[in-house]
Protein backbone atom coordinates (compact mmCIF):
# COMPACT_ATOMS: atom_id res chain seq x y z
CA UNK A 1 0.00 0.00 0.00
CA UNK A 2 1.46 3.14 -1.14
CA UNK A 3 1.75 5.76 2.11
CA UNK A 4 -1.62 8.47 1.96
CA UNK A 5 -1.22 12.01 3.58
CA UNK A 6 -3.18 12.77 6.62
CA UNK A 7 -3.86 16.15 6.08
CA UNK A 8 -5.08 15.66 2.36
CA UNK A 9 -7.46 13.24 4.05
CA UNK A 10 -8.66 15.96 6.15
CA UNK A 11 -8.59 18.60 3.34
CA UNK A 12 -11.42 16.37 1.41
CA UNK A 13 -13.37 15.59 4.71
CA UNK A 14 -13.93 19.27 4.96
CA UNK A 15 -14.63 19.41 1.47
CA UNK A 16 -17.00 16.52 1.05
CA UNK A 17 -18.79 17.94 4.79
CA UNK A 18 -19.34 21.19 3.26
CA UNK A 19 -20.70 19.86 0.43
CA UNK A 20 -23.04 17.56 2.19
CA UNK A 21 -24.00 20.17 5.05
CA UNK A 22 -23.84 23.31 3.17
CA UNK A 23 -22.56 26.91 5.11
CA UNK A 24 -20.45 26.20 8.48
CA UNK A 25 -18.30 27.80 10.80
CA UNK A 26 -15.08 26.48 11.77
CA UNK A 27 -16.35 25.23 14.64
CA UNK A 28 -19.00 23.49 14.22
CA UNK A 29 -16.33 21.75 11.30
CA UNK A 30 -14.09 21.05 13.62
CA UNK A 31 -17.13 19.16 15.71
CA UNK A 32 -18.30 17.08 13.09
CA UNK A 33 -15.17 15.69 11.88
CA UNK A 34 -13.34 15.12 15.25
CA UNK A 35 -10.55 17.44 13.91
CA UNK A 36 -9.19 20.38 16.49
CA UNK A 37 -10.30 24.07 15.65
CA UNK A 38 -6.83 25.04 14.95
CA UNK A 39 -6.48 21.66 11.88
CA UNK A 40 -9.86 22.96 10.79
CA UNK A 41 -8.50 26.39 10.35
CA UNK A 42 -5.41 26.03 8.48
CA UNK A 43 -7.38 23.71 6.38
CA UNK A 44 -9.97 25.80 5.29
CA UNK A 45 -7.05 28.76 5.25
CA UNK A 46 -5.37 27.01 2.65
CA UNK A 47 -8.56 25.51 0.69
CA UNK A 48 -9.12 29.12 0.32
CA UNK A 49 -5.84 30.44 -0.86
CA UNK A 50 -6.78 27.86 -3.70
CA UNK A 51 -10.70 28.95 -4.17
CA UNK A 52 -12.13 25.41 -2.98
CA UNK A 53 -13.32 27.20 -0.05
CA UNK A 54 -14.76 30.67 0.64
CA UNK A 55 -16.33 32.52 3.16
CA UNK A 56 -19.87 33.03 3.61
CA UNK A 57 -22.37 34.51 5.86
CA UNK A 58 -23.05 30.78 6.93
CA UNK A 59 -19.45 30.36 7.85
CA UNK A 60 -17.23 28.34 4.95
CA UNK A 61 -19.00 26.73 2.13
CA UNK A 62 -17.39 24.92 -1.07
CA UNK A 63 -15.61 27.57 -3.33
CA UNK A 64 -15.94 28.33 -7.00
CA UNK A 65 -12.62 26.49 -7.55
CA UNK A 66 -13.93 23.09 -7.87
CA UNK A 67 -15.66 24.41 -10.84
CA UNK A 68 -12.73 24.87 -12.57
CA UNK A 69 -11.68 21.45 -11.19
CA UNK A 70 -14.56 19.90 -12.41
CA UNK A 71 -14.59 20.55 -15.75
CA UNK A 72 -11.56 18.36 -16.44
CA UNK A 73 -13.69 15.18 -15.28
CA UNK A 74 -14.09 13.62 -19.08
CA UNK A 75 -14.27 16.97 -20.76
CA UNK A 76 -14.89 15.02 -24.53
CA UNK A 77 -17.57 13.15 -22.92
CA UNK A 78 -19.25 15.63 -21.04
CA UNK A 79 -18.93 18.06 -24.18
CA UNK A 80 -20.89 15.40 -26.23
CA UNK A 81 -23.31 14.70 -23.89
CA UNK A 82 -24.34 18.77 -22.99
CA UNK A 83 -26.68 19.73 -25.99
CA UNK A 84 -27.96 16.02 -26.18
CA UNK A 85 -29.20 16.74 -22.47
CA UNK A 86 -30.94 19.91 -22.65
CA UNK A 87 -32.59 18.57 -25.10
CA UNK A 88 -34.18 15.59 -23.06
CA UNK A 89 -34.50 18.31 -20.15
CA UNK A 90 -36.81 20.40 -22.57
CA UNK A 91 -38.53 17.74 -24.34
CA UNK A 92 -40.00 16.46 -21.04
CA UNK A 93 -39.41 18.97 -18.92
CA UNK A 94 -37.27 16.90 -16.28
CA UNK A 95 -34.10 16.72 -15.19
CA UNK A 96 -31.41 14.71 -17.69
CA UNK A 97 -28.33 13.62 -15.95
CA UNK A 98 -24.85 11.95 -17.09
CA UNK A 99 -23.36 9.43 -15.24
CA UNK A 100 -20.30 7.40 -15.23
CA UNK A 101 -18.93 4.32 -13.78
CA UNK A 102 -16.11 4.47 -11.01
CA UNK A 103 -15.50 1.15 -9.28
CA UNK A 104 -18.68 -0.04 -8.10
CA UNK A 105 -20.46 3.57 -8.01
CA UNK A 106 -22.51 5.76 -10.99
CA UNK A 107 -21.63 8.87 -10.05
CA UNK A 108 -23.21 11.89 -12.02
CA UNK A 109 -20.77 14.23 -13.93
CA UNK A 110 -23.23 16.37 -15.60
CA UNK A 111 -27.20 17.24 -15.91
CA UNK A 112 -30.04 19.59 -17.10
CA UNK A 113 -32.32 20.88 -14.76
CA UNK A 114 -35.08 22.18 -16.88
CA UNK A 115 -36.45 25.72 -15.93
CA UNK A 116 -40.47 25.11 -15.97
CA UNK A 117 -41.12 23.20 -13.17
CA UNK A 118 -42.42 24.64 -9.38
CA UNK A 119 -40.76 20.97 -8.24
CA UNK A 120 -37.87 19.69 -9.69
CA UNK A 121 -35.41 16.77 -9.21
CA UNK A 122 -31.61 18.01 -8.84
CA UNK A 123 -29.68 15.31 -8.92
CA UNK A 124 -26.01 17.16 -8.44
CA UNK A 125 -22.72 16.35 -10.36
CA UNK A 126 -20.82 14.12 -7.72
CA UNK A 127 -23.91 12.39 -6.49
CA UNK A 128 -22.98 9.05 -6.61
CA UNK A 129 -24.70 5.60 -5.17
CA UNK A 130 -23.81 1.53 -6.32
CA UNK A 131 -24.18 0.16 -9.58
CA UNK A 132 -26.52 -2.10 -8.43
CA UNK A 133 -29.24 0.92 -7.52
CA UNK A 134 -31.56 2.52 -9.72
CA UNK A 135 -31.57 3.37 -13.88
CA UNK A 136 -27.83 4.90 -14.42
CA UNK A 137 -26.16 2.19 -12.27
CA UNK A 138 -28.20 -0.98 -13.73
CA UNK A 139 -27.83 -0.19 -17.21
CA UNK A 140 -23.75 0.16 -16.70
CA UNK A 141 -23.74 -2.85 -14.72
CA UNK A 142 -25.25 -5.08 -17.50
CA UNK A 143 -22.37 -4.00 -19.89
CA UNK A 144 -20.21 -6.35 -17.51
CA UNK A 145 -19.27 -9.96 -18.33
CA UNK A 146 -22.36 -12.11 -17.17
CA UNK A 147 -19.89 -13.74 -14.58
CA UNK A 148 -18.47 -10.56 -13.12
CA UNK A 149 -19.20 -10.58 -9.15
CA UNK A 150 -20.88 -7.28 -9.35
CA UNK A 151 -23.02 -8.15 -11.99
CA UNK A 152 -23.24 -11.57 -10.98
CA UNK A 153 -24.62 -9.95 -7.73
CA UNK A 154 -27.66 -7.74 -9.31
CA UNK A 155 -30.95 -9.03 -10.80
CA UNK A 156 -33.06 -8.30 -13.58
CA UNK A 157 -29.97 -6.98 -16.00
CA UNK A 158 -30.73 -9.93 -18.48
CA UNK A 159 -33.93 -8.24 -19.23
CA UNK A 160 -31.82 -4.79 -19.04
CA UNK A 161 -29.29 -5.70 -21.82
CA UNK A 162 -32.40 -7.22 -23.78
CA UNK A 163 -34.54 -3.89 -23.74
CA UNK A 164 -31.09 -1.74 -24.37
CA UNK A 165 -32.47 0.55 -21.37
CA UNK A 166 -32.48 0.14 -17.35
CA UNK A 167 -35.28 2.00 -15.27
CA UNK A 168 -36.38 2.30 -11.88
CA UNK A 169 -39.12 3.72 -9.50
CA UNK A 170 -38.26 5.45 -5.90
CA UNK A 171 -35.43 3.40 -5.11
CA UNK A 172 -32.71 6.22 -3.97
CA UNK A 173 -35.29 8.62 -3.28
CA UNK A 174 -39.16 8.53 -2.19
CA UNK A 175 -41.31 9.33 -5.62
CA UNK A 176 -38.29 9.93 -7.72
CA UNK A 177 -38.00 7.16 -10.88
CA UNK A 178 -35.82 7.23 -13.75
CA UNK A 179 -34.55 5.52 -17.15
CA UNK A 180 -31.29 5.59 -18.56
CA UNK A 181 -29.58 3.94 -21.51
CA UNK A 182 -25.95 3.35 -22.37
CA UNK A 183 -23.58 5.05 -24.39
CA UNK A 184 -20.30 3.28 -25.64
CA UNK A 185 -16.90 4.30 -27.57
CA UNK A 186 -14.09 2.14 -28.32
CA UNK A 187 -13.77 1.29 -24.65
CA UNK A 188 -17.29 -0.35 -24.37
CA UNK A 189 -19.88 1.24 -22.30
CA UNK A 190 -18.58 4.33 -20.51
CA UNK A 191 -21.38 6.31 -19.24
CA UNK A 192 -24.84 6.65 -19.04
CA UNK A 193 -27.89 9.14 -19.93
CA UNK A 194 -30.99 9.13 -18.81
CA UNK A 195 -34.13 11.15 -17.54
CA UNK A 196 -35.09 11.54 -13.47
CA UNK A 197 -38.42 12.73 -12.55
CA UNK A 198 -41.06 12.90 -9.64
CA UNK A 199 -42.35 9.18 -10.22
CA UNK A 200 -46.07 10.94 -10.45
CA UNK A 201 -45.10 12.64 -13.23
CA UNK A 202 -42.68 9.95 -15.07
CA UNK A 203 -43.07 10.26 -18.73
CA UNK A 204 -44.74 7.44 -20.76
CA UNK A 205 -42.40 4.29 -20.22
CA UNK A 206 -42.18 3.80 -24.50
CA UNK A 207 -42.06 7.27 -25.38
CA UNK A 208 -39.22 8.02 -23.07
CA UNK A 209 -37.40 4.64 -23.85
CA UNK A 210 -37.09 5.43 -27.32
CA UNK A 211 -36.07 9.31 -27.17
CA UNK A 212 -32.94 8.48 -24.20
CA UNK A 213 -31.85 5.37 -26.55
CA UNK A 214 -31.61 8.21 -29.27
CA UNK A 215 -30.19 10.63 -26.71
CA UNK A 216 -27.40 7.48 -25.65
CA UNK A 217 -27.04 7.10 -29.63
CA UNK A 218 -26.36 10.35 -30.39
CA UNK A 219 -23.76 10.79 -27.71
CA UNK A 220 -21.87 7.07 -28.83
CA UNK A 221 -22.05 8.80 -32.57
CA UNK A 222 -20.21 11.86 -31.26
CA UNK A 223 -17.44 10.22 -29.39
CA UNK A 224 -16.48 7.77 -32.38
CA UNK A 225 -16.53 10.78 -34.69
CA UNK A 226 -20.05 10.50 -36.17
CA UNK A 227 -22.37 13.28 -36.28
CA UNK A 228 -21.99 16.28 -33.63
CA UNK A 229 -24.76 15.85 -31.21
CA UNK A 230 -26.46 19.33 -31.83
CA UNK A 231 -27.33 18.26 -35.33
CA UNK A 232 -27.85 14.67 -35.09
CA UNK A 233 -31.40 13.87 -35.64
CA UNK A 234 -32.85 12.59 -32.19
CA UNK A 235 -34.42 9.58 -33.16
CA UNK A 236 -33.65 6.46 -33.59
CA UNK A 237 -34.69 2.88 -32.80
CA UNK A 238 -34.02 0.70 -29.62
CA UNK A 239 -31.62 -2.26 -29.75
Amino acid sequence: MPETSKTVHHALDVLGHLRAEGPAPAASIAARLGLSRTVVARLLATLAAHDLVRRTDGGFAVGLGILELAAGVEPRLRDAARPVLTDLADRFQETAVLAVRQGTYAVAVDGVVPGGRVVRVHYQPGTRHLLTEAAHGRCMLASLAPDDPAAVAADGLDAVRRAGYATSHDELEPGVSGLAAPVIDGRGVVAAVGVVAPTGRMPGEAELADAVCAAAARITAALRGGNRPETAVASSSRT
